[in-house]
């Protein structure tokens, strides 16, 4: 059911018109057997373990995760387990291929550099992963099935591939890699204004929105400043647009105020996604939005259930006239995942 719905959203997402240019391109997630992976448009990558179906009382956390590049080293962290010591032993199928030390108070543990690709060369040709600490007790295991393709993905997307660099899918050619670089937004900084839309312009804007059949109960509408600009003042409004047990759906507009302090209403423009009740309405909707004025950004994140193991997050950065995508990670997979894969990334610099 999940996995169905979050297609679904990732589906009609991906068809988002940009306001200008090329609509960000963000990465697509694969899922092998237990395991979900993918990489961002930096290329960078993360293979995430998924939990069985039923009792999640000893299941780890497992996640890989590699950047692009030659010497980007690659990274194993494990957690979800309460230390009952200070020491802890990988077993892989009844074998121990590493052991450490525990940091103190934390329910984690990272490993890095050569020893981290002998463990995931271990892990590639085993069936499952238990953690114990210095006395035997067991911590937590996580299946082993679908992460040696997930590895494959990786070393194929980042083109190691047949080198001495790749994790499983290794060769005999000088380690190489692919080199991506994160698109970089100059974003001109905003200087925010006391002129917000009145209750009255609130009212009637709510009225005339599709938002206006969603609205049940006591409902909630907010307007922040967008600074302004040559034609005046400008504002974000989130209207409610109904909400559920764990997610509540704001419809997105941006209002400008003329000389004679009328304020008129247009749905706000994303670069990606941000899609609405349908093609017609042309009214973004965002889902649990809040806005980060310091940062000019608008922030959302859709869980497909109230444990948040699924779901799709994203935020946009407000350029003057477009909210354009900064970051997005996504996890179609309801199986007790908290870690959900980042698919898109880009660099902001806020200049006076």
């Amino acid at each position: 059911m999940c996995r169905a719905i979050f297609a679904s959203i990732w589906l009609f997402s991906a068809t988002a018109i940009a306001a200008y240019g090329a609509s960000p391109t963000p990465g697509k997630i694969s899922n092998f057997k237990d395991w979900s992976v993918g990489c961002d448009n930096g290329l960078s990558c993360q293979a995430v373990a998924l939990l069985p179906d039923g009792p999640w009382d000893d299941g780890l956390s497992v996640v890989i995760t590699r950047s692009s590049g030659v010497q980007a080293p690659l990274a194993i962290e494990v957690g979800g387990f309460a230390a009952k010591a200070n020491r802890y032993r990988v077993i892989i199928d009844g074998k121990a291929v590493h052991s450490g030390s525990v940091p103190t108070g934390s329910e984690a543990i990272k490993i890095e550099g050569t020893e981290s690709l002998k463990i995931a060369r271990a892990m590639a040709n085993g069936r499952s992963l238990r953690l114990v600490d210095g006395s035997g007790a067991n911590l937590g295991m996580a299946s082993l099935s679908g992460v040696s393709a997930a590895l494959r993905y990786i070393d194929a997307e980042q083109g190691r591939a047949g080198s001495r660099g790749a994790a499983v899918a290794f060769g005999a050619k000088k380690a190489s890699a692919k080199k991506a670089a994160y698109p970089v937004l100059q974003i001109r900084k905003m200087l925010p204004t006391d002129m917000l839309p009145d209750a009255t312009a609130l009212v009637a804007l709510s009225e005339g929105s599709p938002c206006s059949e969603e609205r049940l109960g006591s409902t909630e509408d907010t307007a922040y400043s967008l600074g302004a600009d040559v034609q005046g003042p400008l504002a974000l409004v989130m209207l409610n647009c109904g909400a559920g047990a764990y997610n509540f759906s704001s419809g997105v507009y941006v209002g400008r105020r003329d000389n004679a302090g009328k304020w008129k209403f247009e749905p706000a423009t994303f670069d990606y996604g941000a899609t609405g009740f349908s093609e017609e309405s042309k009214i973004p909707l965002l889902v649990n939005a809040d806005w980060d004025a310091a940062k000019q950004t608008i922030n959302s994140y859709s869980k497909g259930r109230g444990l948040g193991d699924c779901g799709s997050s994203e935020s946009w950065v407000w350029d003057g006239s477009t909210f354009r995508l900064t970051s997005a990670a996504f996890m179609g997979e309801c199986r007790g995942s908290l870690d959900w894969i980042p698919i898109w990334k880009a660099e902001v610099k806020i200049i006076n």
